[in-house]
C-alpha cells in the first residue's frame, strides 16, 4: 500500500505481520496498528503460516504470540524468521515464566511484551524499530 501526495511523492507504509491464535484479539490489534500508520500484511494463527507469509511478504516487523495453533510454536517460527530473513520480532504473550522467556530470547526479539498488552508501549516499540514517520 502506498499513498501519493500532490507533488507525486510516494510514501510506502511499513508492513506488520501479526501472528496470534486469538482471532478477535488479533483483529483488534490489526485495526490499532493500522490507525498507527502501518499496513497489515496478514493476520496468521500458526507458526508454519507465519514463516510462509514472512517469506512471501517480507514485513518490516513481526508481532507474534508464543502459543500458536499447529506444530510450530511462536518461538520456533520467530527464530526462523529472524535468523533467515532478518526481520525484527516482538513477542506478545501471557507466558511470563523465566523458562519461556529464556527460550524466546533465542529468537533475539526486539521486545517481549506481556498480555494484556500496553498498547502505548507497543506503538512506541514498533515506531522505534521500524522508524515510522507516517504519523
Amino acid at each position: 500500500m502506498s499513498c501519493k501526495y500532490k507533488r507525486g511523492r510516494t510514501i510506502t507504509k511499513k508492513k506488520v505481520l501479526i501472528v496470534e491464535d486469538g482471532v478477535t484479539g488479533a483483529m483488534f490489534l490489526g485495526k490499532l496498528v493500522e490507525l498507527w500508520g502501518y499496513e497489515i500484511c496478514e493476520i496468521i494463527t500458526s507458526g508454519i503460516e507465519a514463516i510462509k507469509e514472512a517469506e512471501r511478504q517480507r514485513p518490516d516487523i513481526v508481532l507474534i504470540d508464543i502459543h500458536l495453533k499447529g506444530e510450530i510454536n511462536g518461538i520456533v517460527a520467530a527464530e526462523w524468521i529472524h535468523s533467515r530473513l532478518g526481520i525484527p520480532i516482538i513477542f506478545m504473550t501471557g507466558y511470563l515464566d523465566e523458562e519461556t522467556k529464556e527460550k524466546a530470547l533465542i529468537a533475539n526479539p526486539v521486545g517481549y511484551l506481556s498480555k494484556p498488552l500496553d498498547y502505548k508501549k507497543l506503538n512506541a516499540l514498533i515506531d522505534s524499530v521500524v522508524g515510522n514517520k507516517n504519523h
